[in-house]
């Protein structure tokens, strides 16, 4: 059984999301759910889904988890779909290969993500499994 679990974390202008999966490439999965899940609107699945193939390329693990969110935060502009269904198909320290699959939302979100930020962002593993703490400019 795999984990993914996220929790909203608050802050003086931005929004933030703390994440925990068994391993890195859920960890990445699971984040870009939660970052969805702030916007606080859910996909309409009536409609055609959009898949998309991701590949992000960086200098460390916590810039690749700015820059993975961030290049699904750019798609959603793009394309307006809402992308809560990602396969990681490779993970490393520095690089990630994706296919994610996104709806339209039913409705405008609620919050509007602006970018992602590095403001006391962590990507760590333990014991426990992987972690992961980033926040958002709204």
């Amino acid at each position: 059984m795999t984990t993914c679990r996220f929790e909203e974390l608050d802050h003086t202008a931005e929004i933030g999301l703390r994440v925990q999966a068994d391993a890195p490439e859920q960890l990445f999965a699971c984040a870009a759910r939660g970052m969805f899940s702030l916007l606080r609107v859910p996909p309409d699945t009536t409609r055609p889904a959009q898949t998309q193939r991701v590949r992000v390329d960086s200098l460390d693990g916590e810039s690749l988890l700015v820059d993975w969110l961030s290049e699904l935060l750019y798609l959603y502009e793009t394309t307006g779909a809402l992308y809560t269904d990602c396969t990681v198909t490779r993970w490393a320290h520095t690089h990630l290969e994706a296919i994610v699959c996104g709806y339209p939302p039913t409705a405008p979100p609620a919050v509007q993500i602006k970018a992602v930020t590095y403001h006391q962002l962590q990507v760590q593993a333990d014991a426990q499994g992987w972690h992961a703490q980033v926040f958002f400019d709204i």
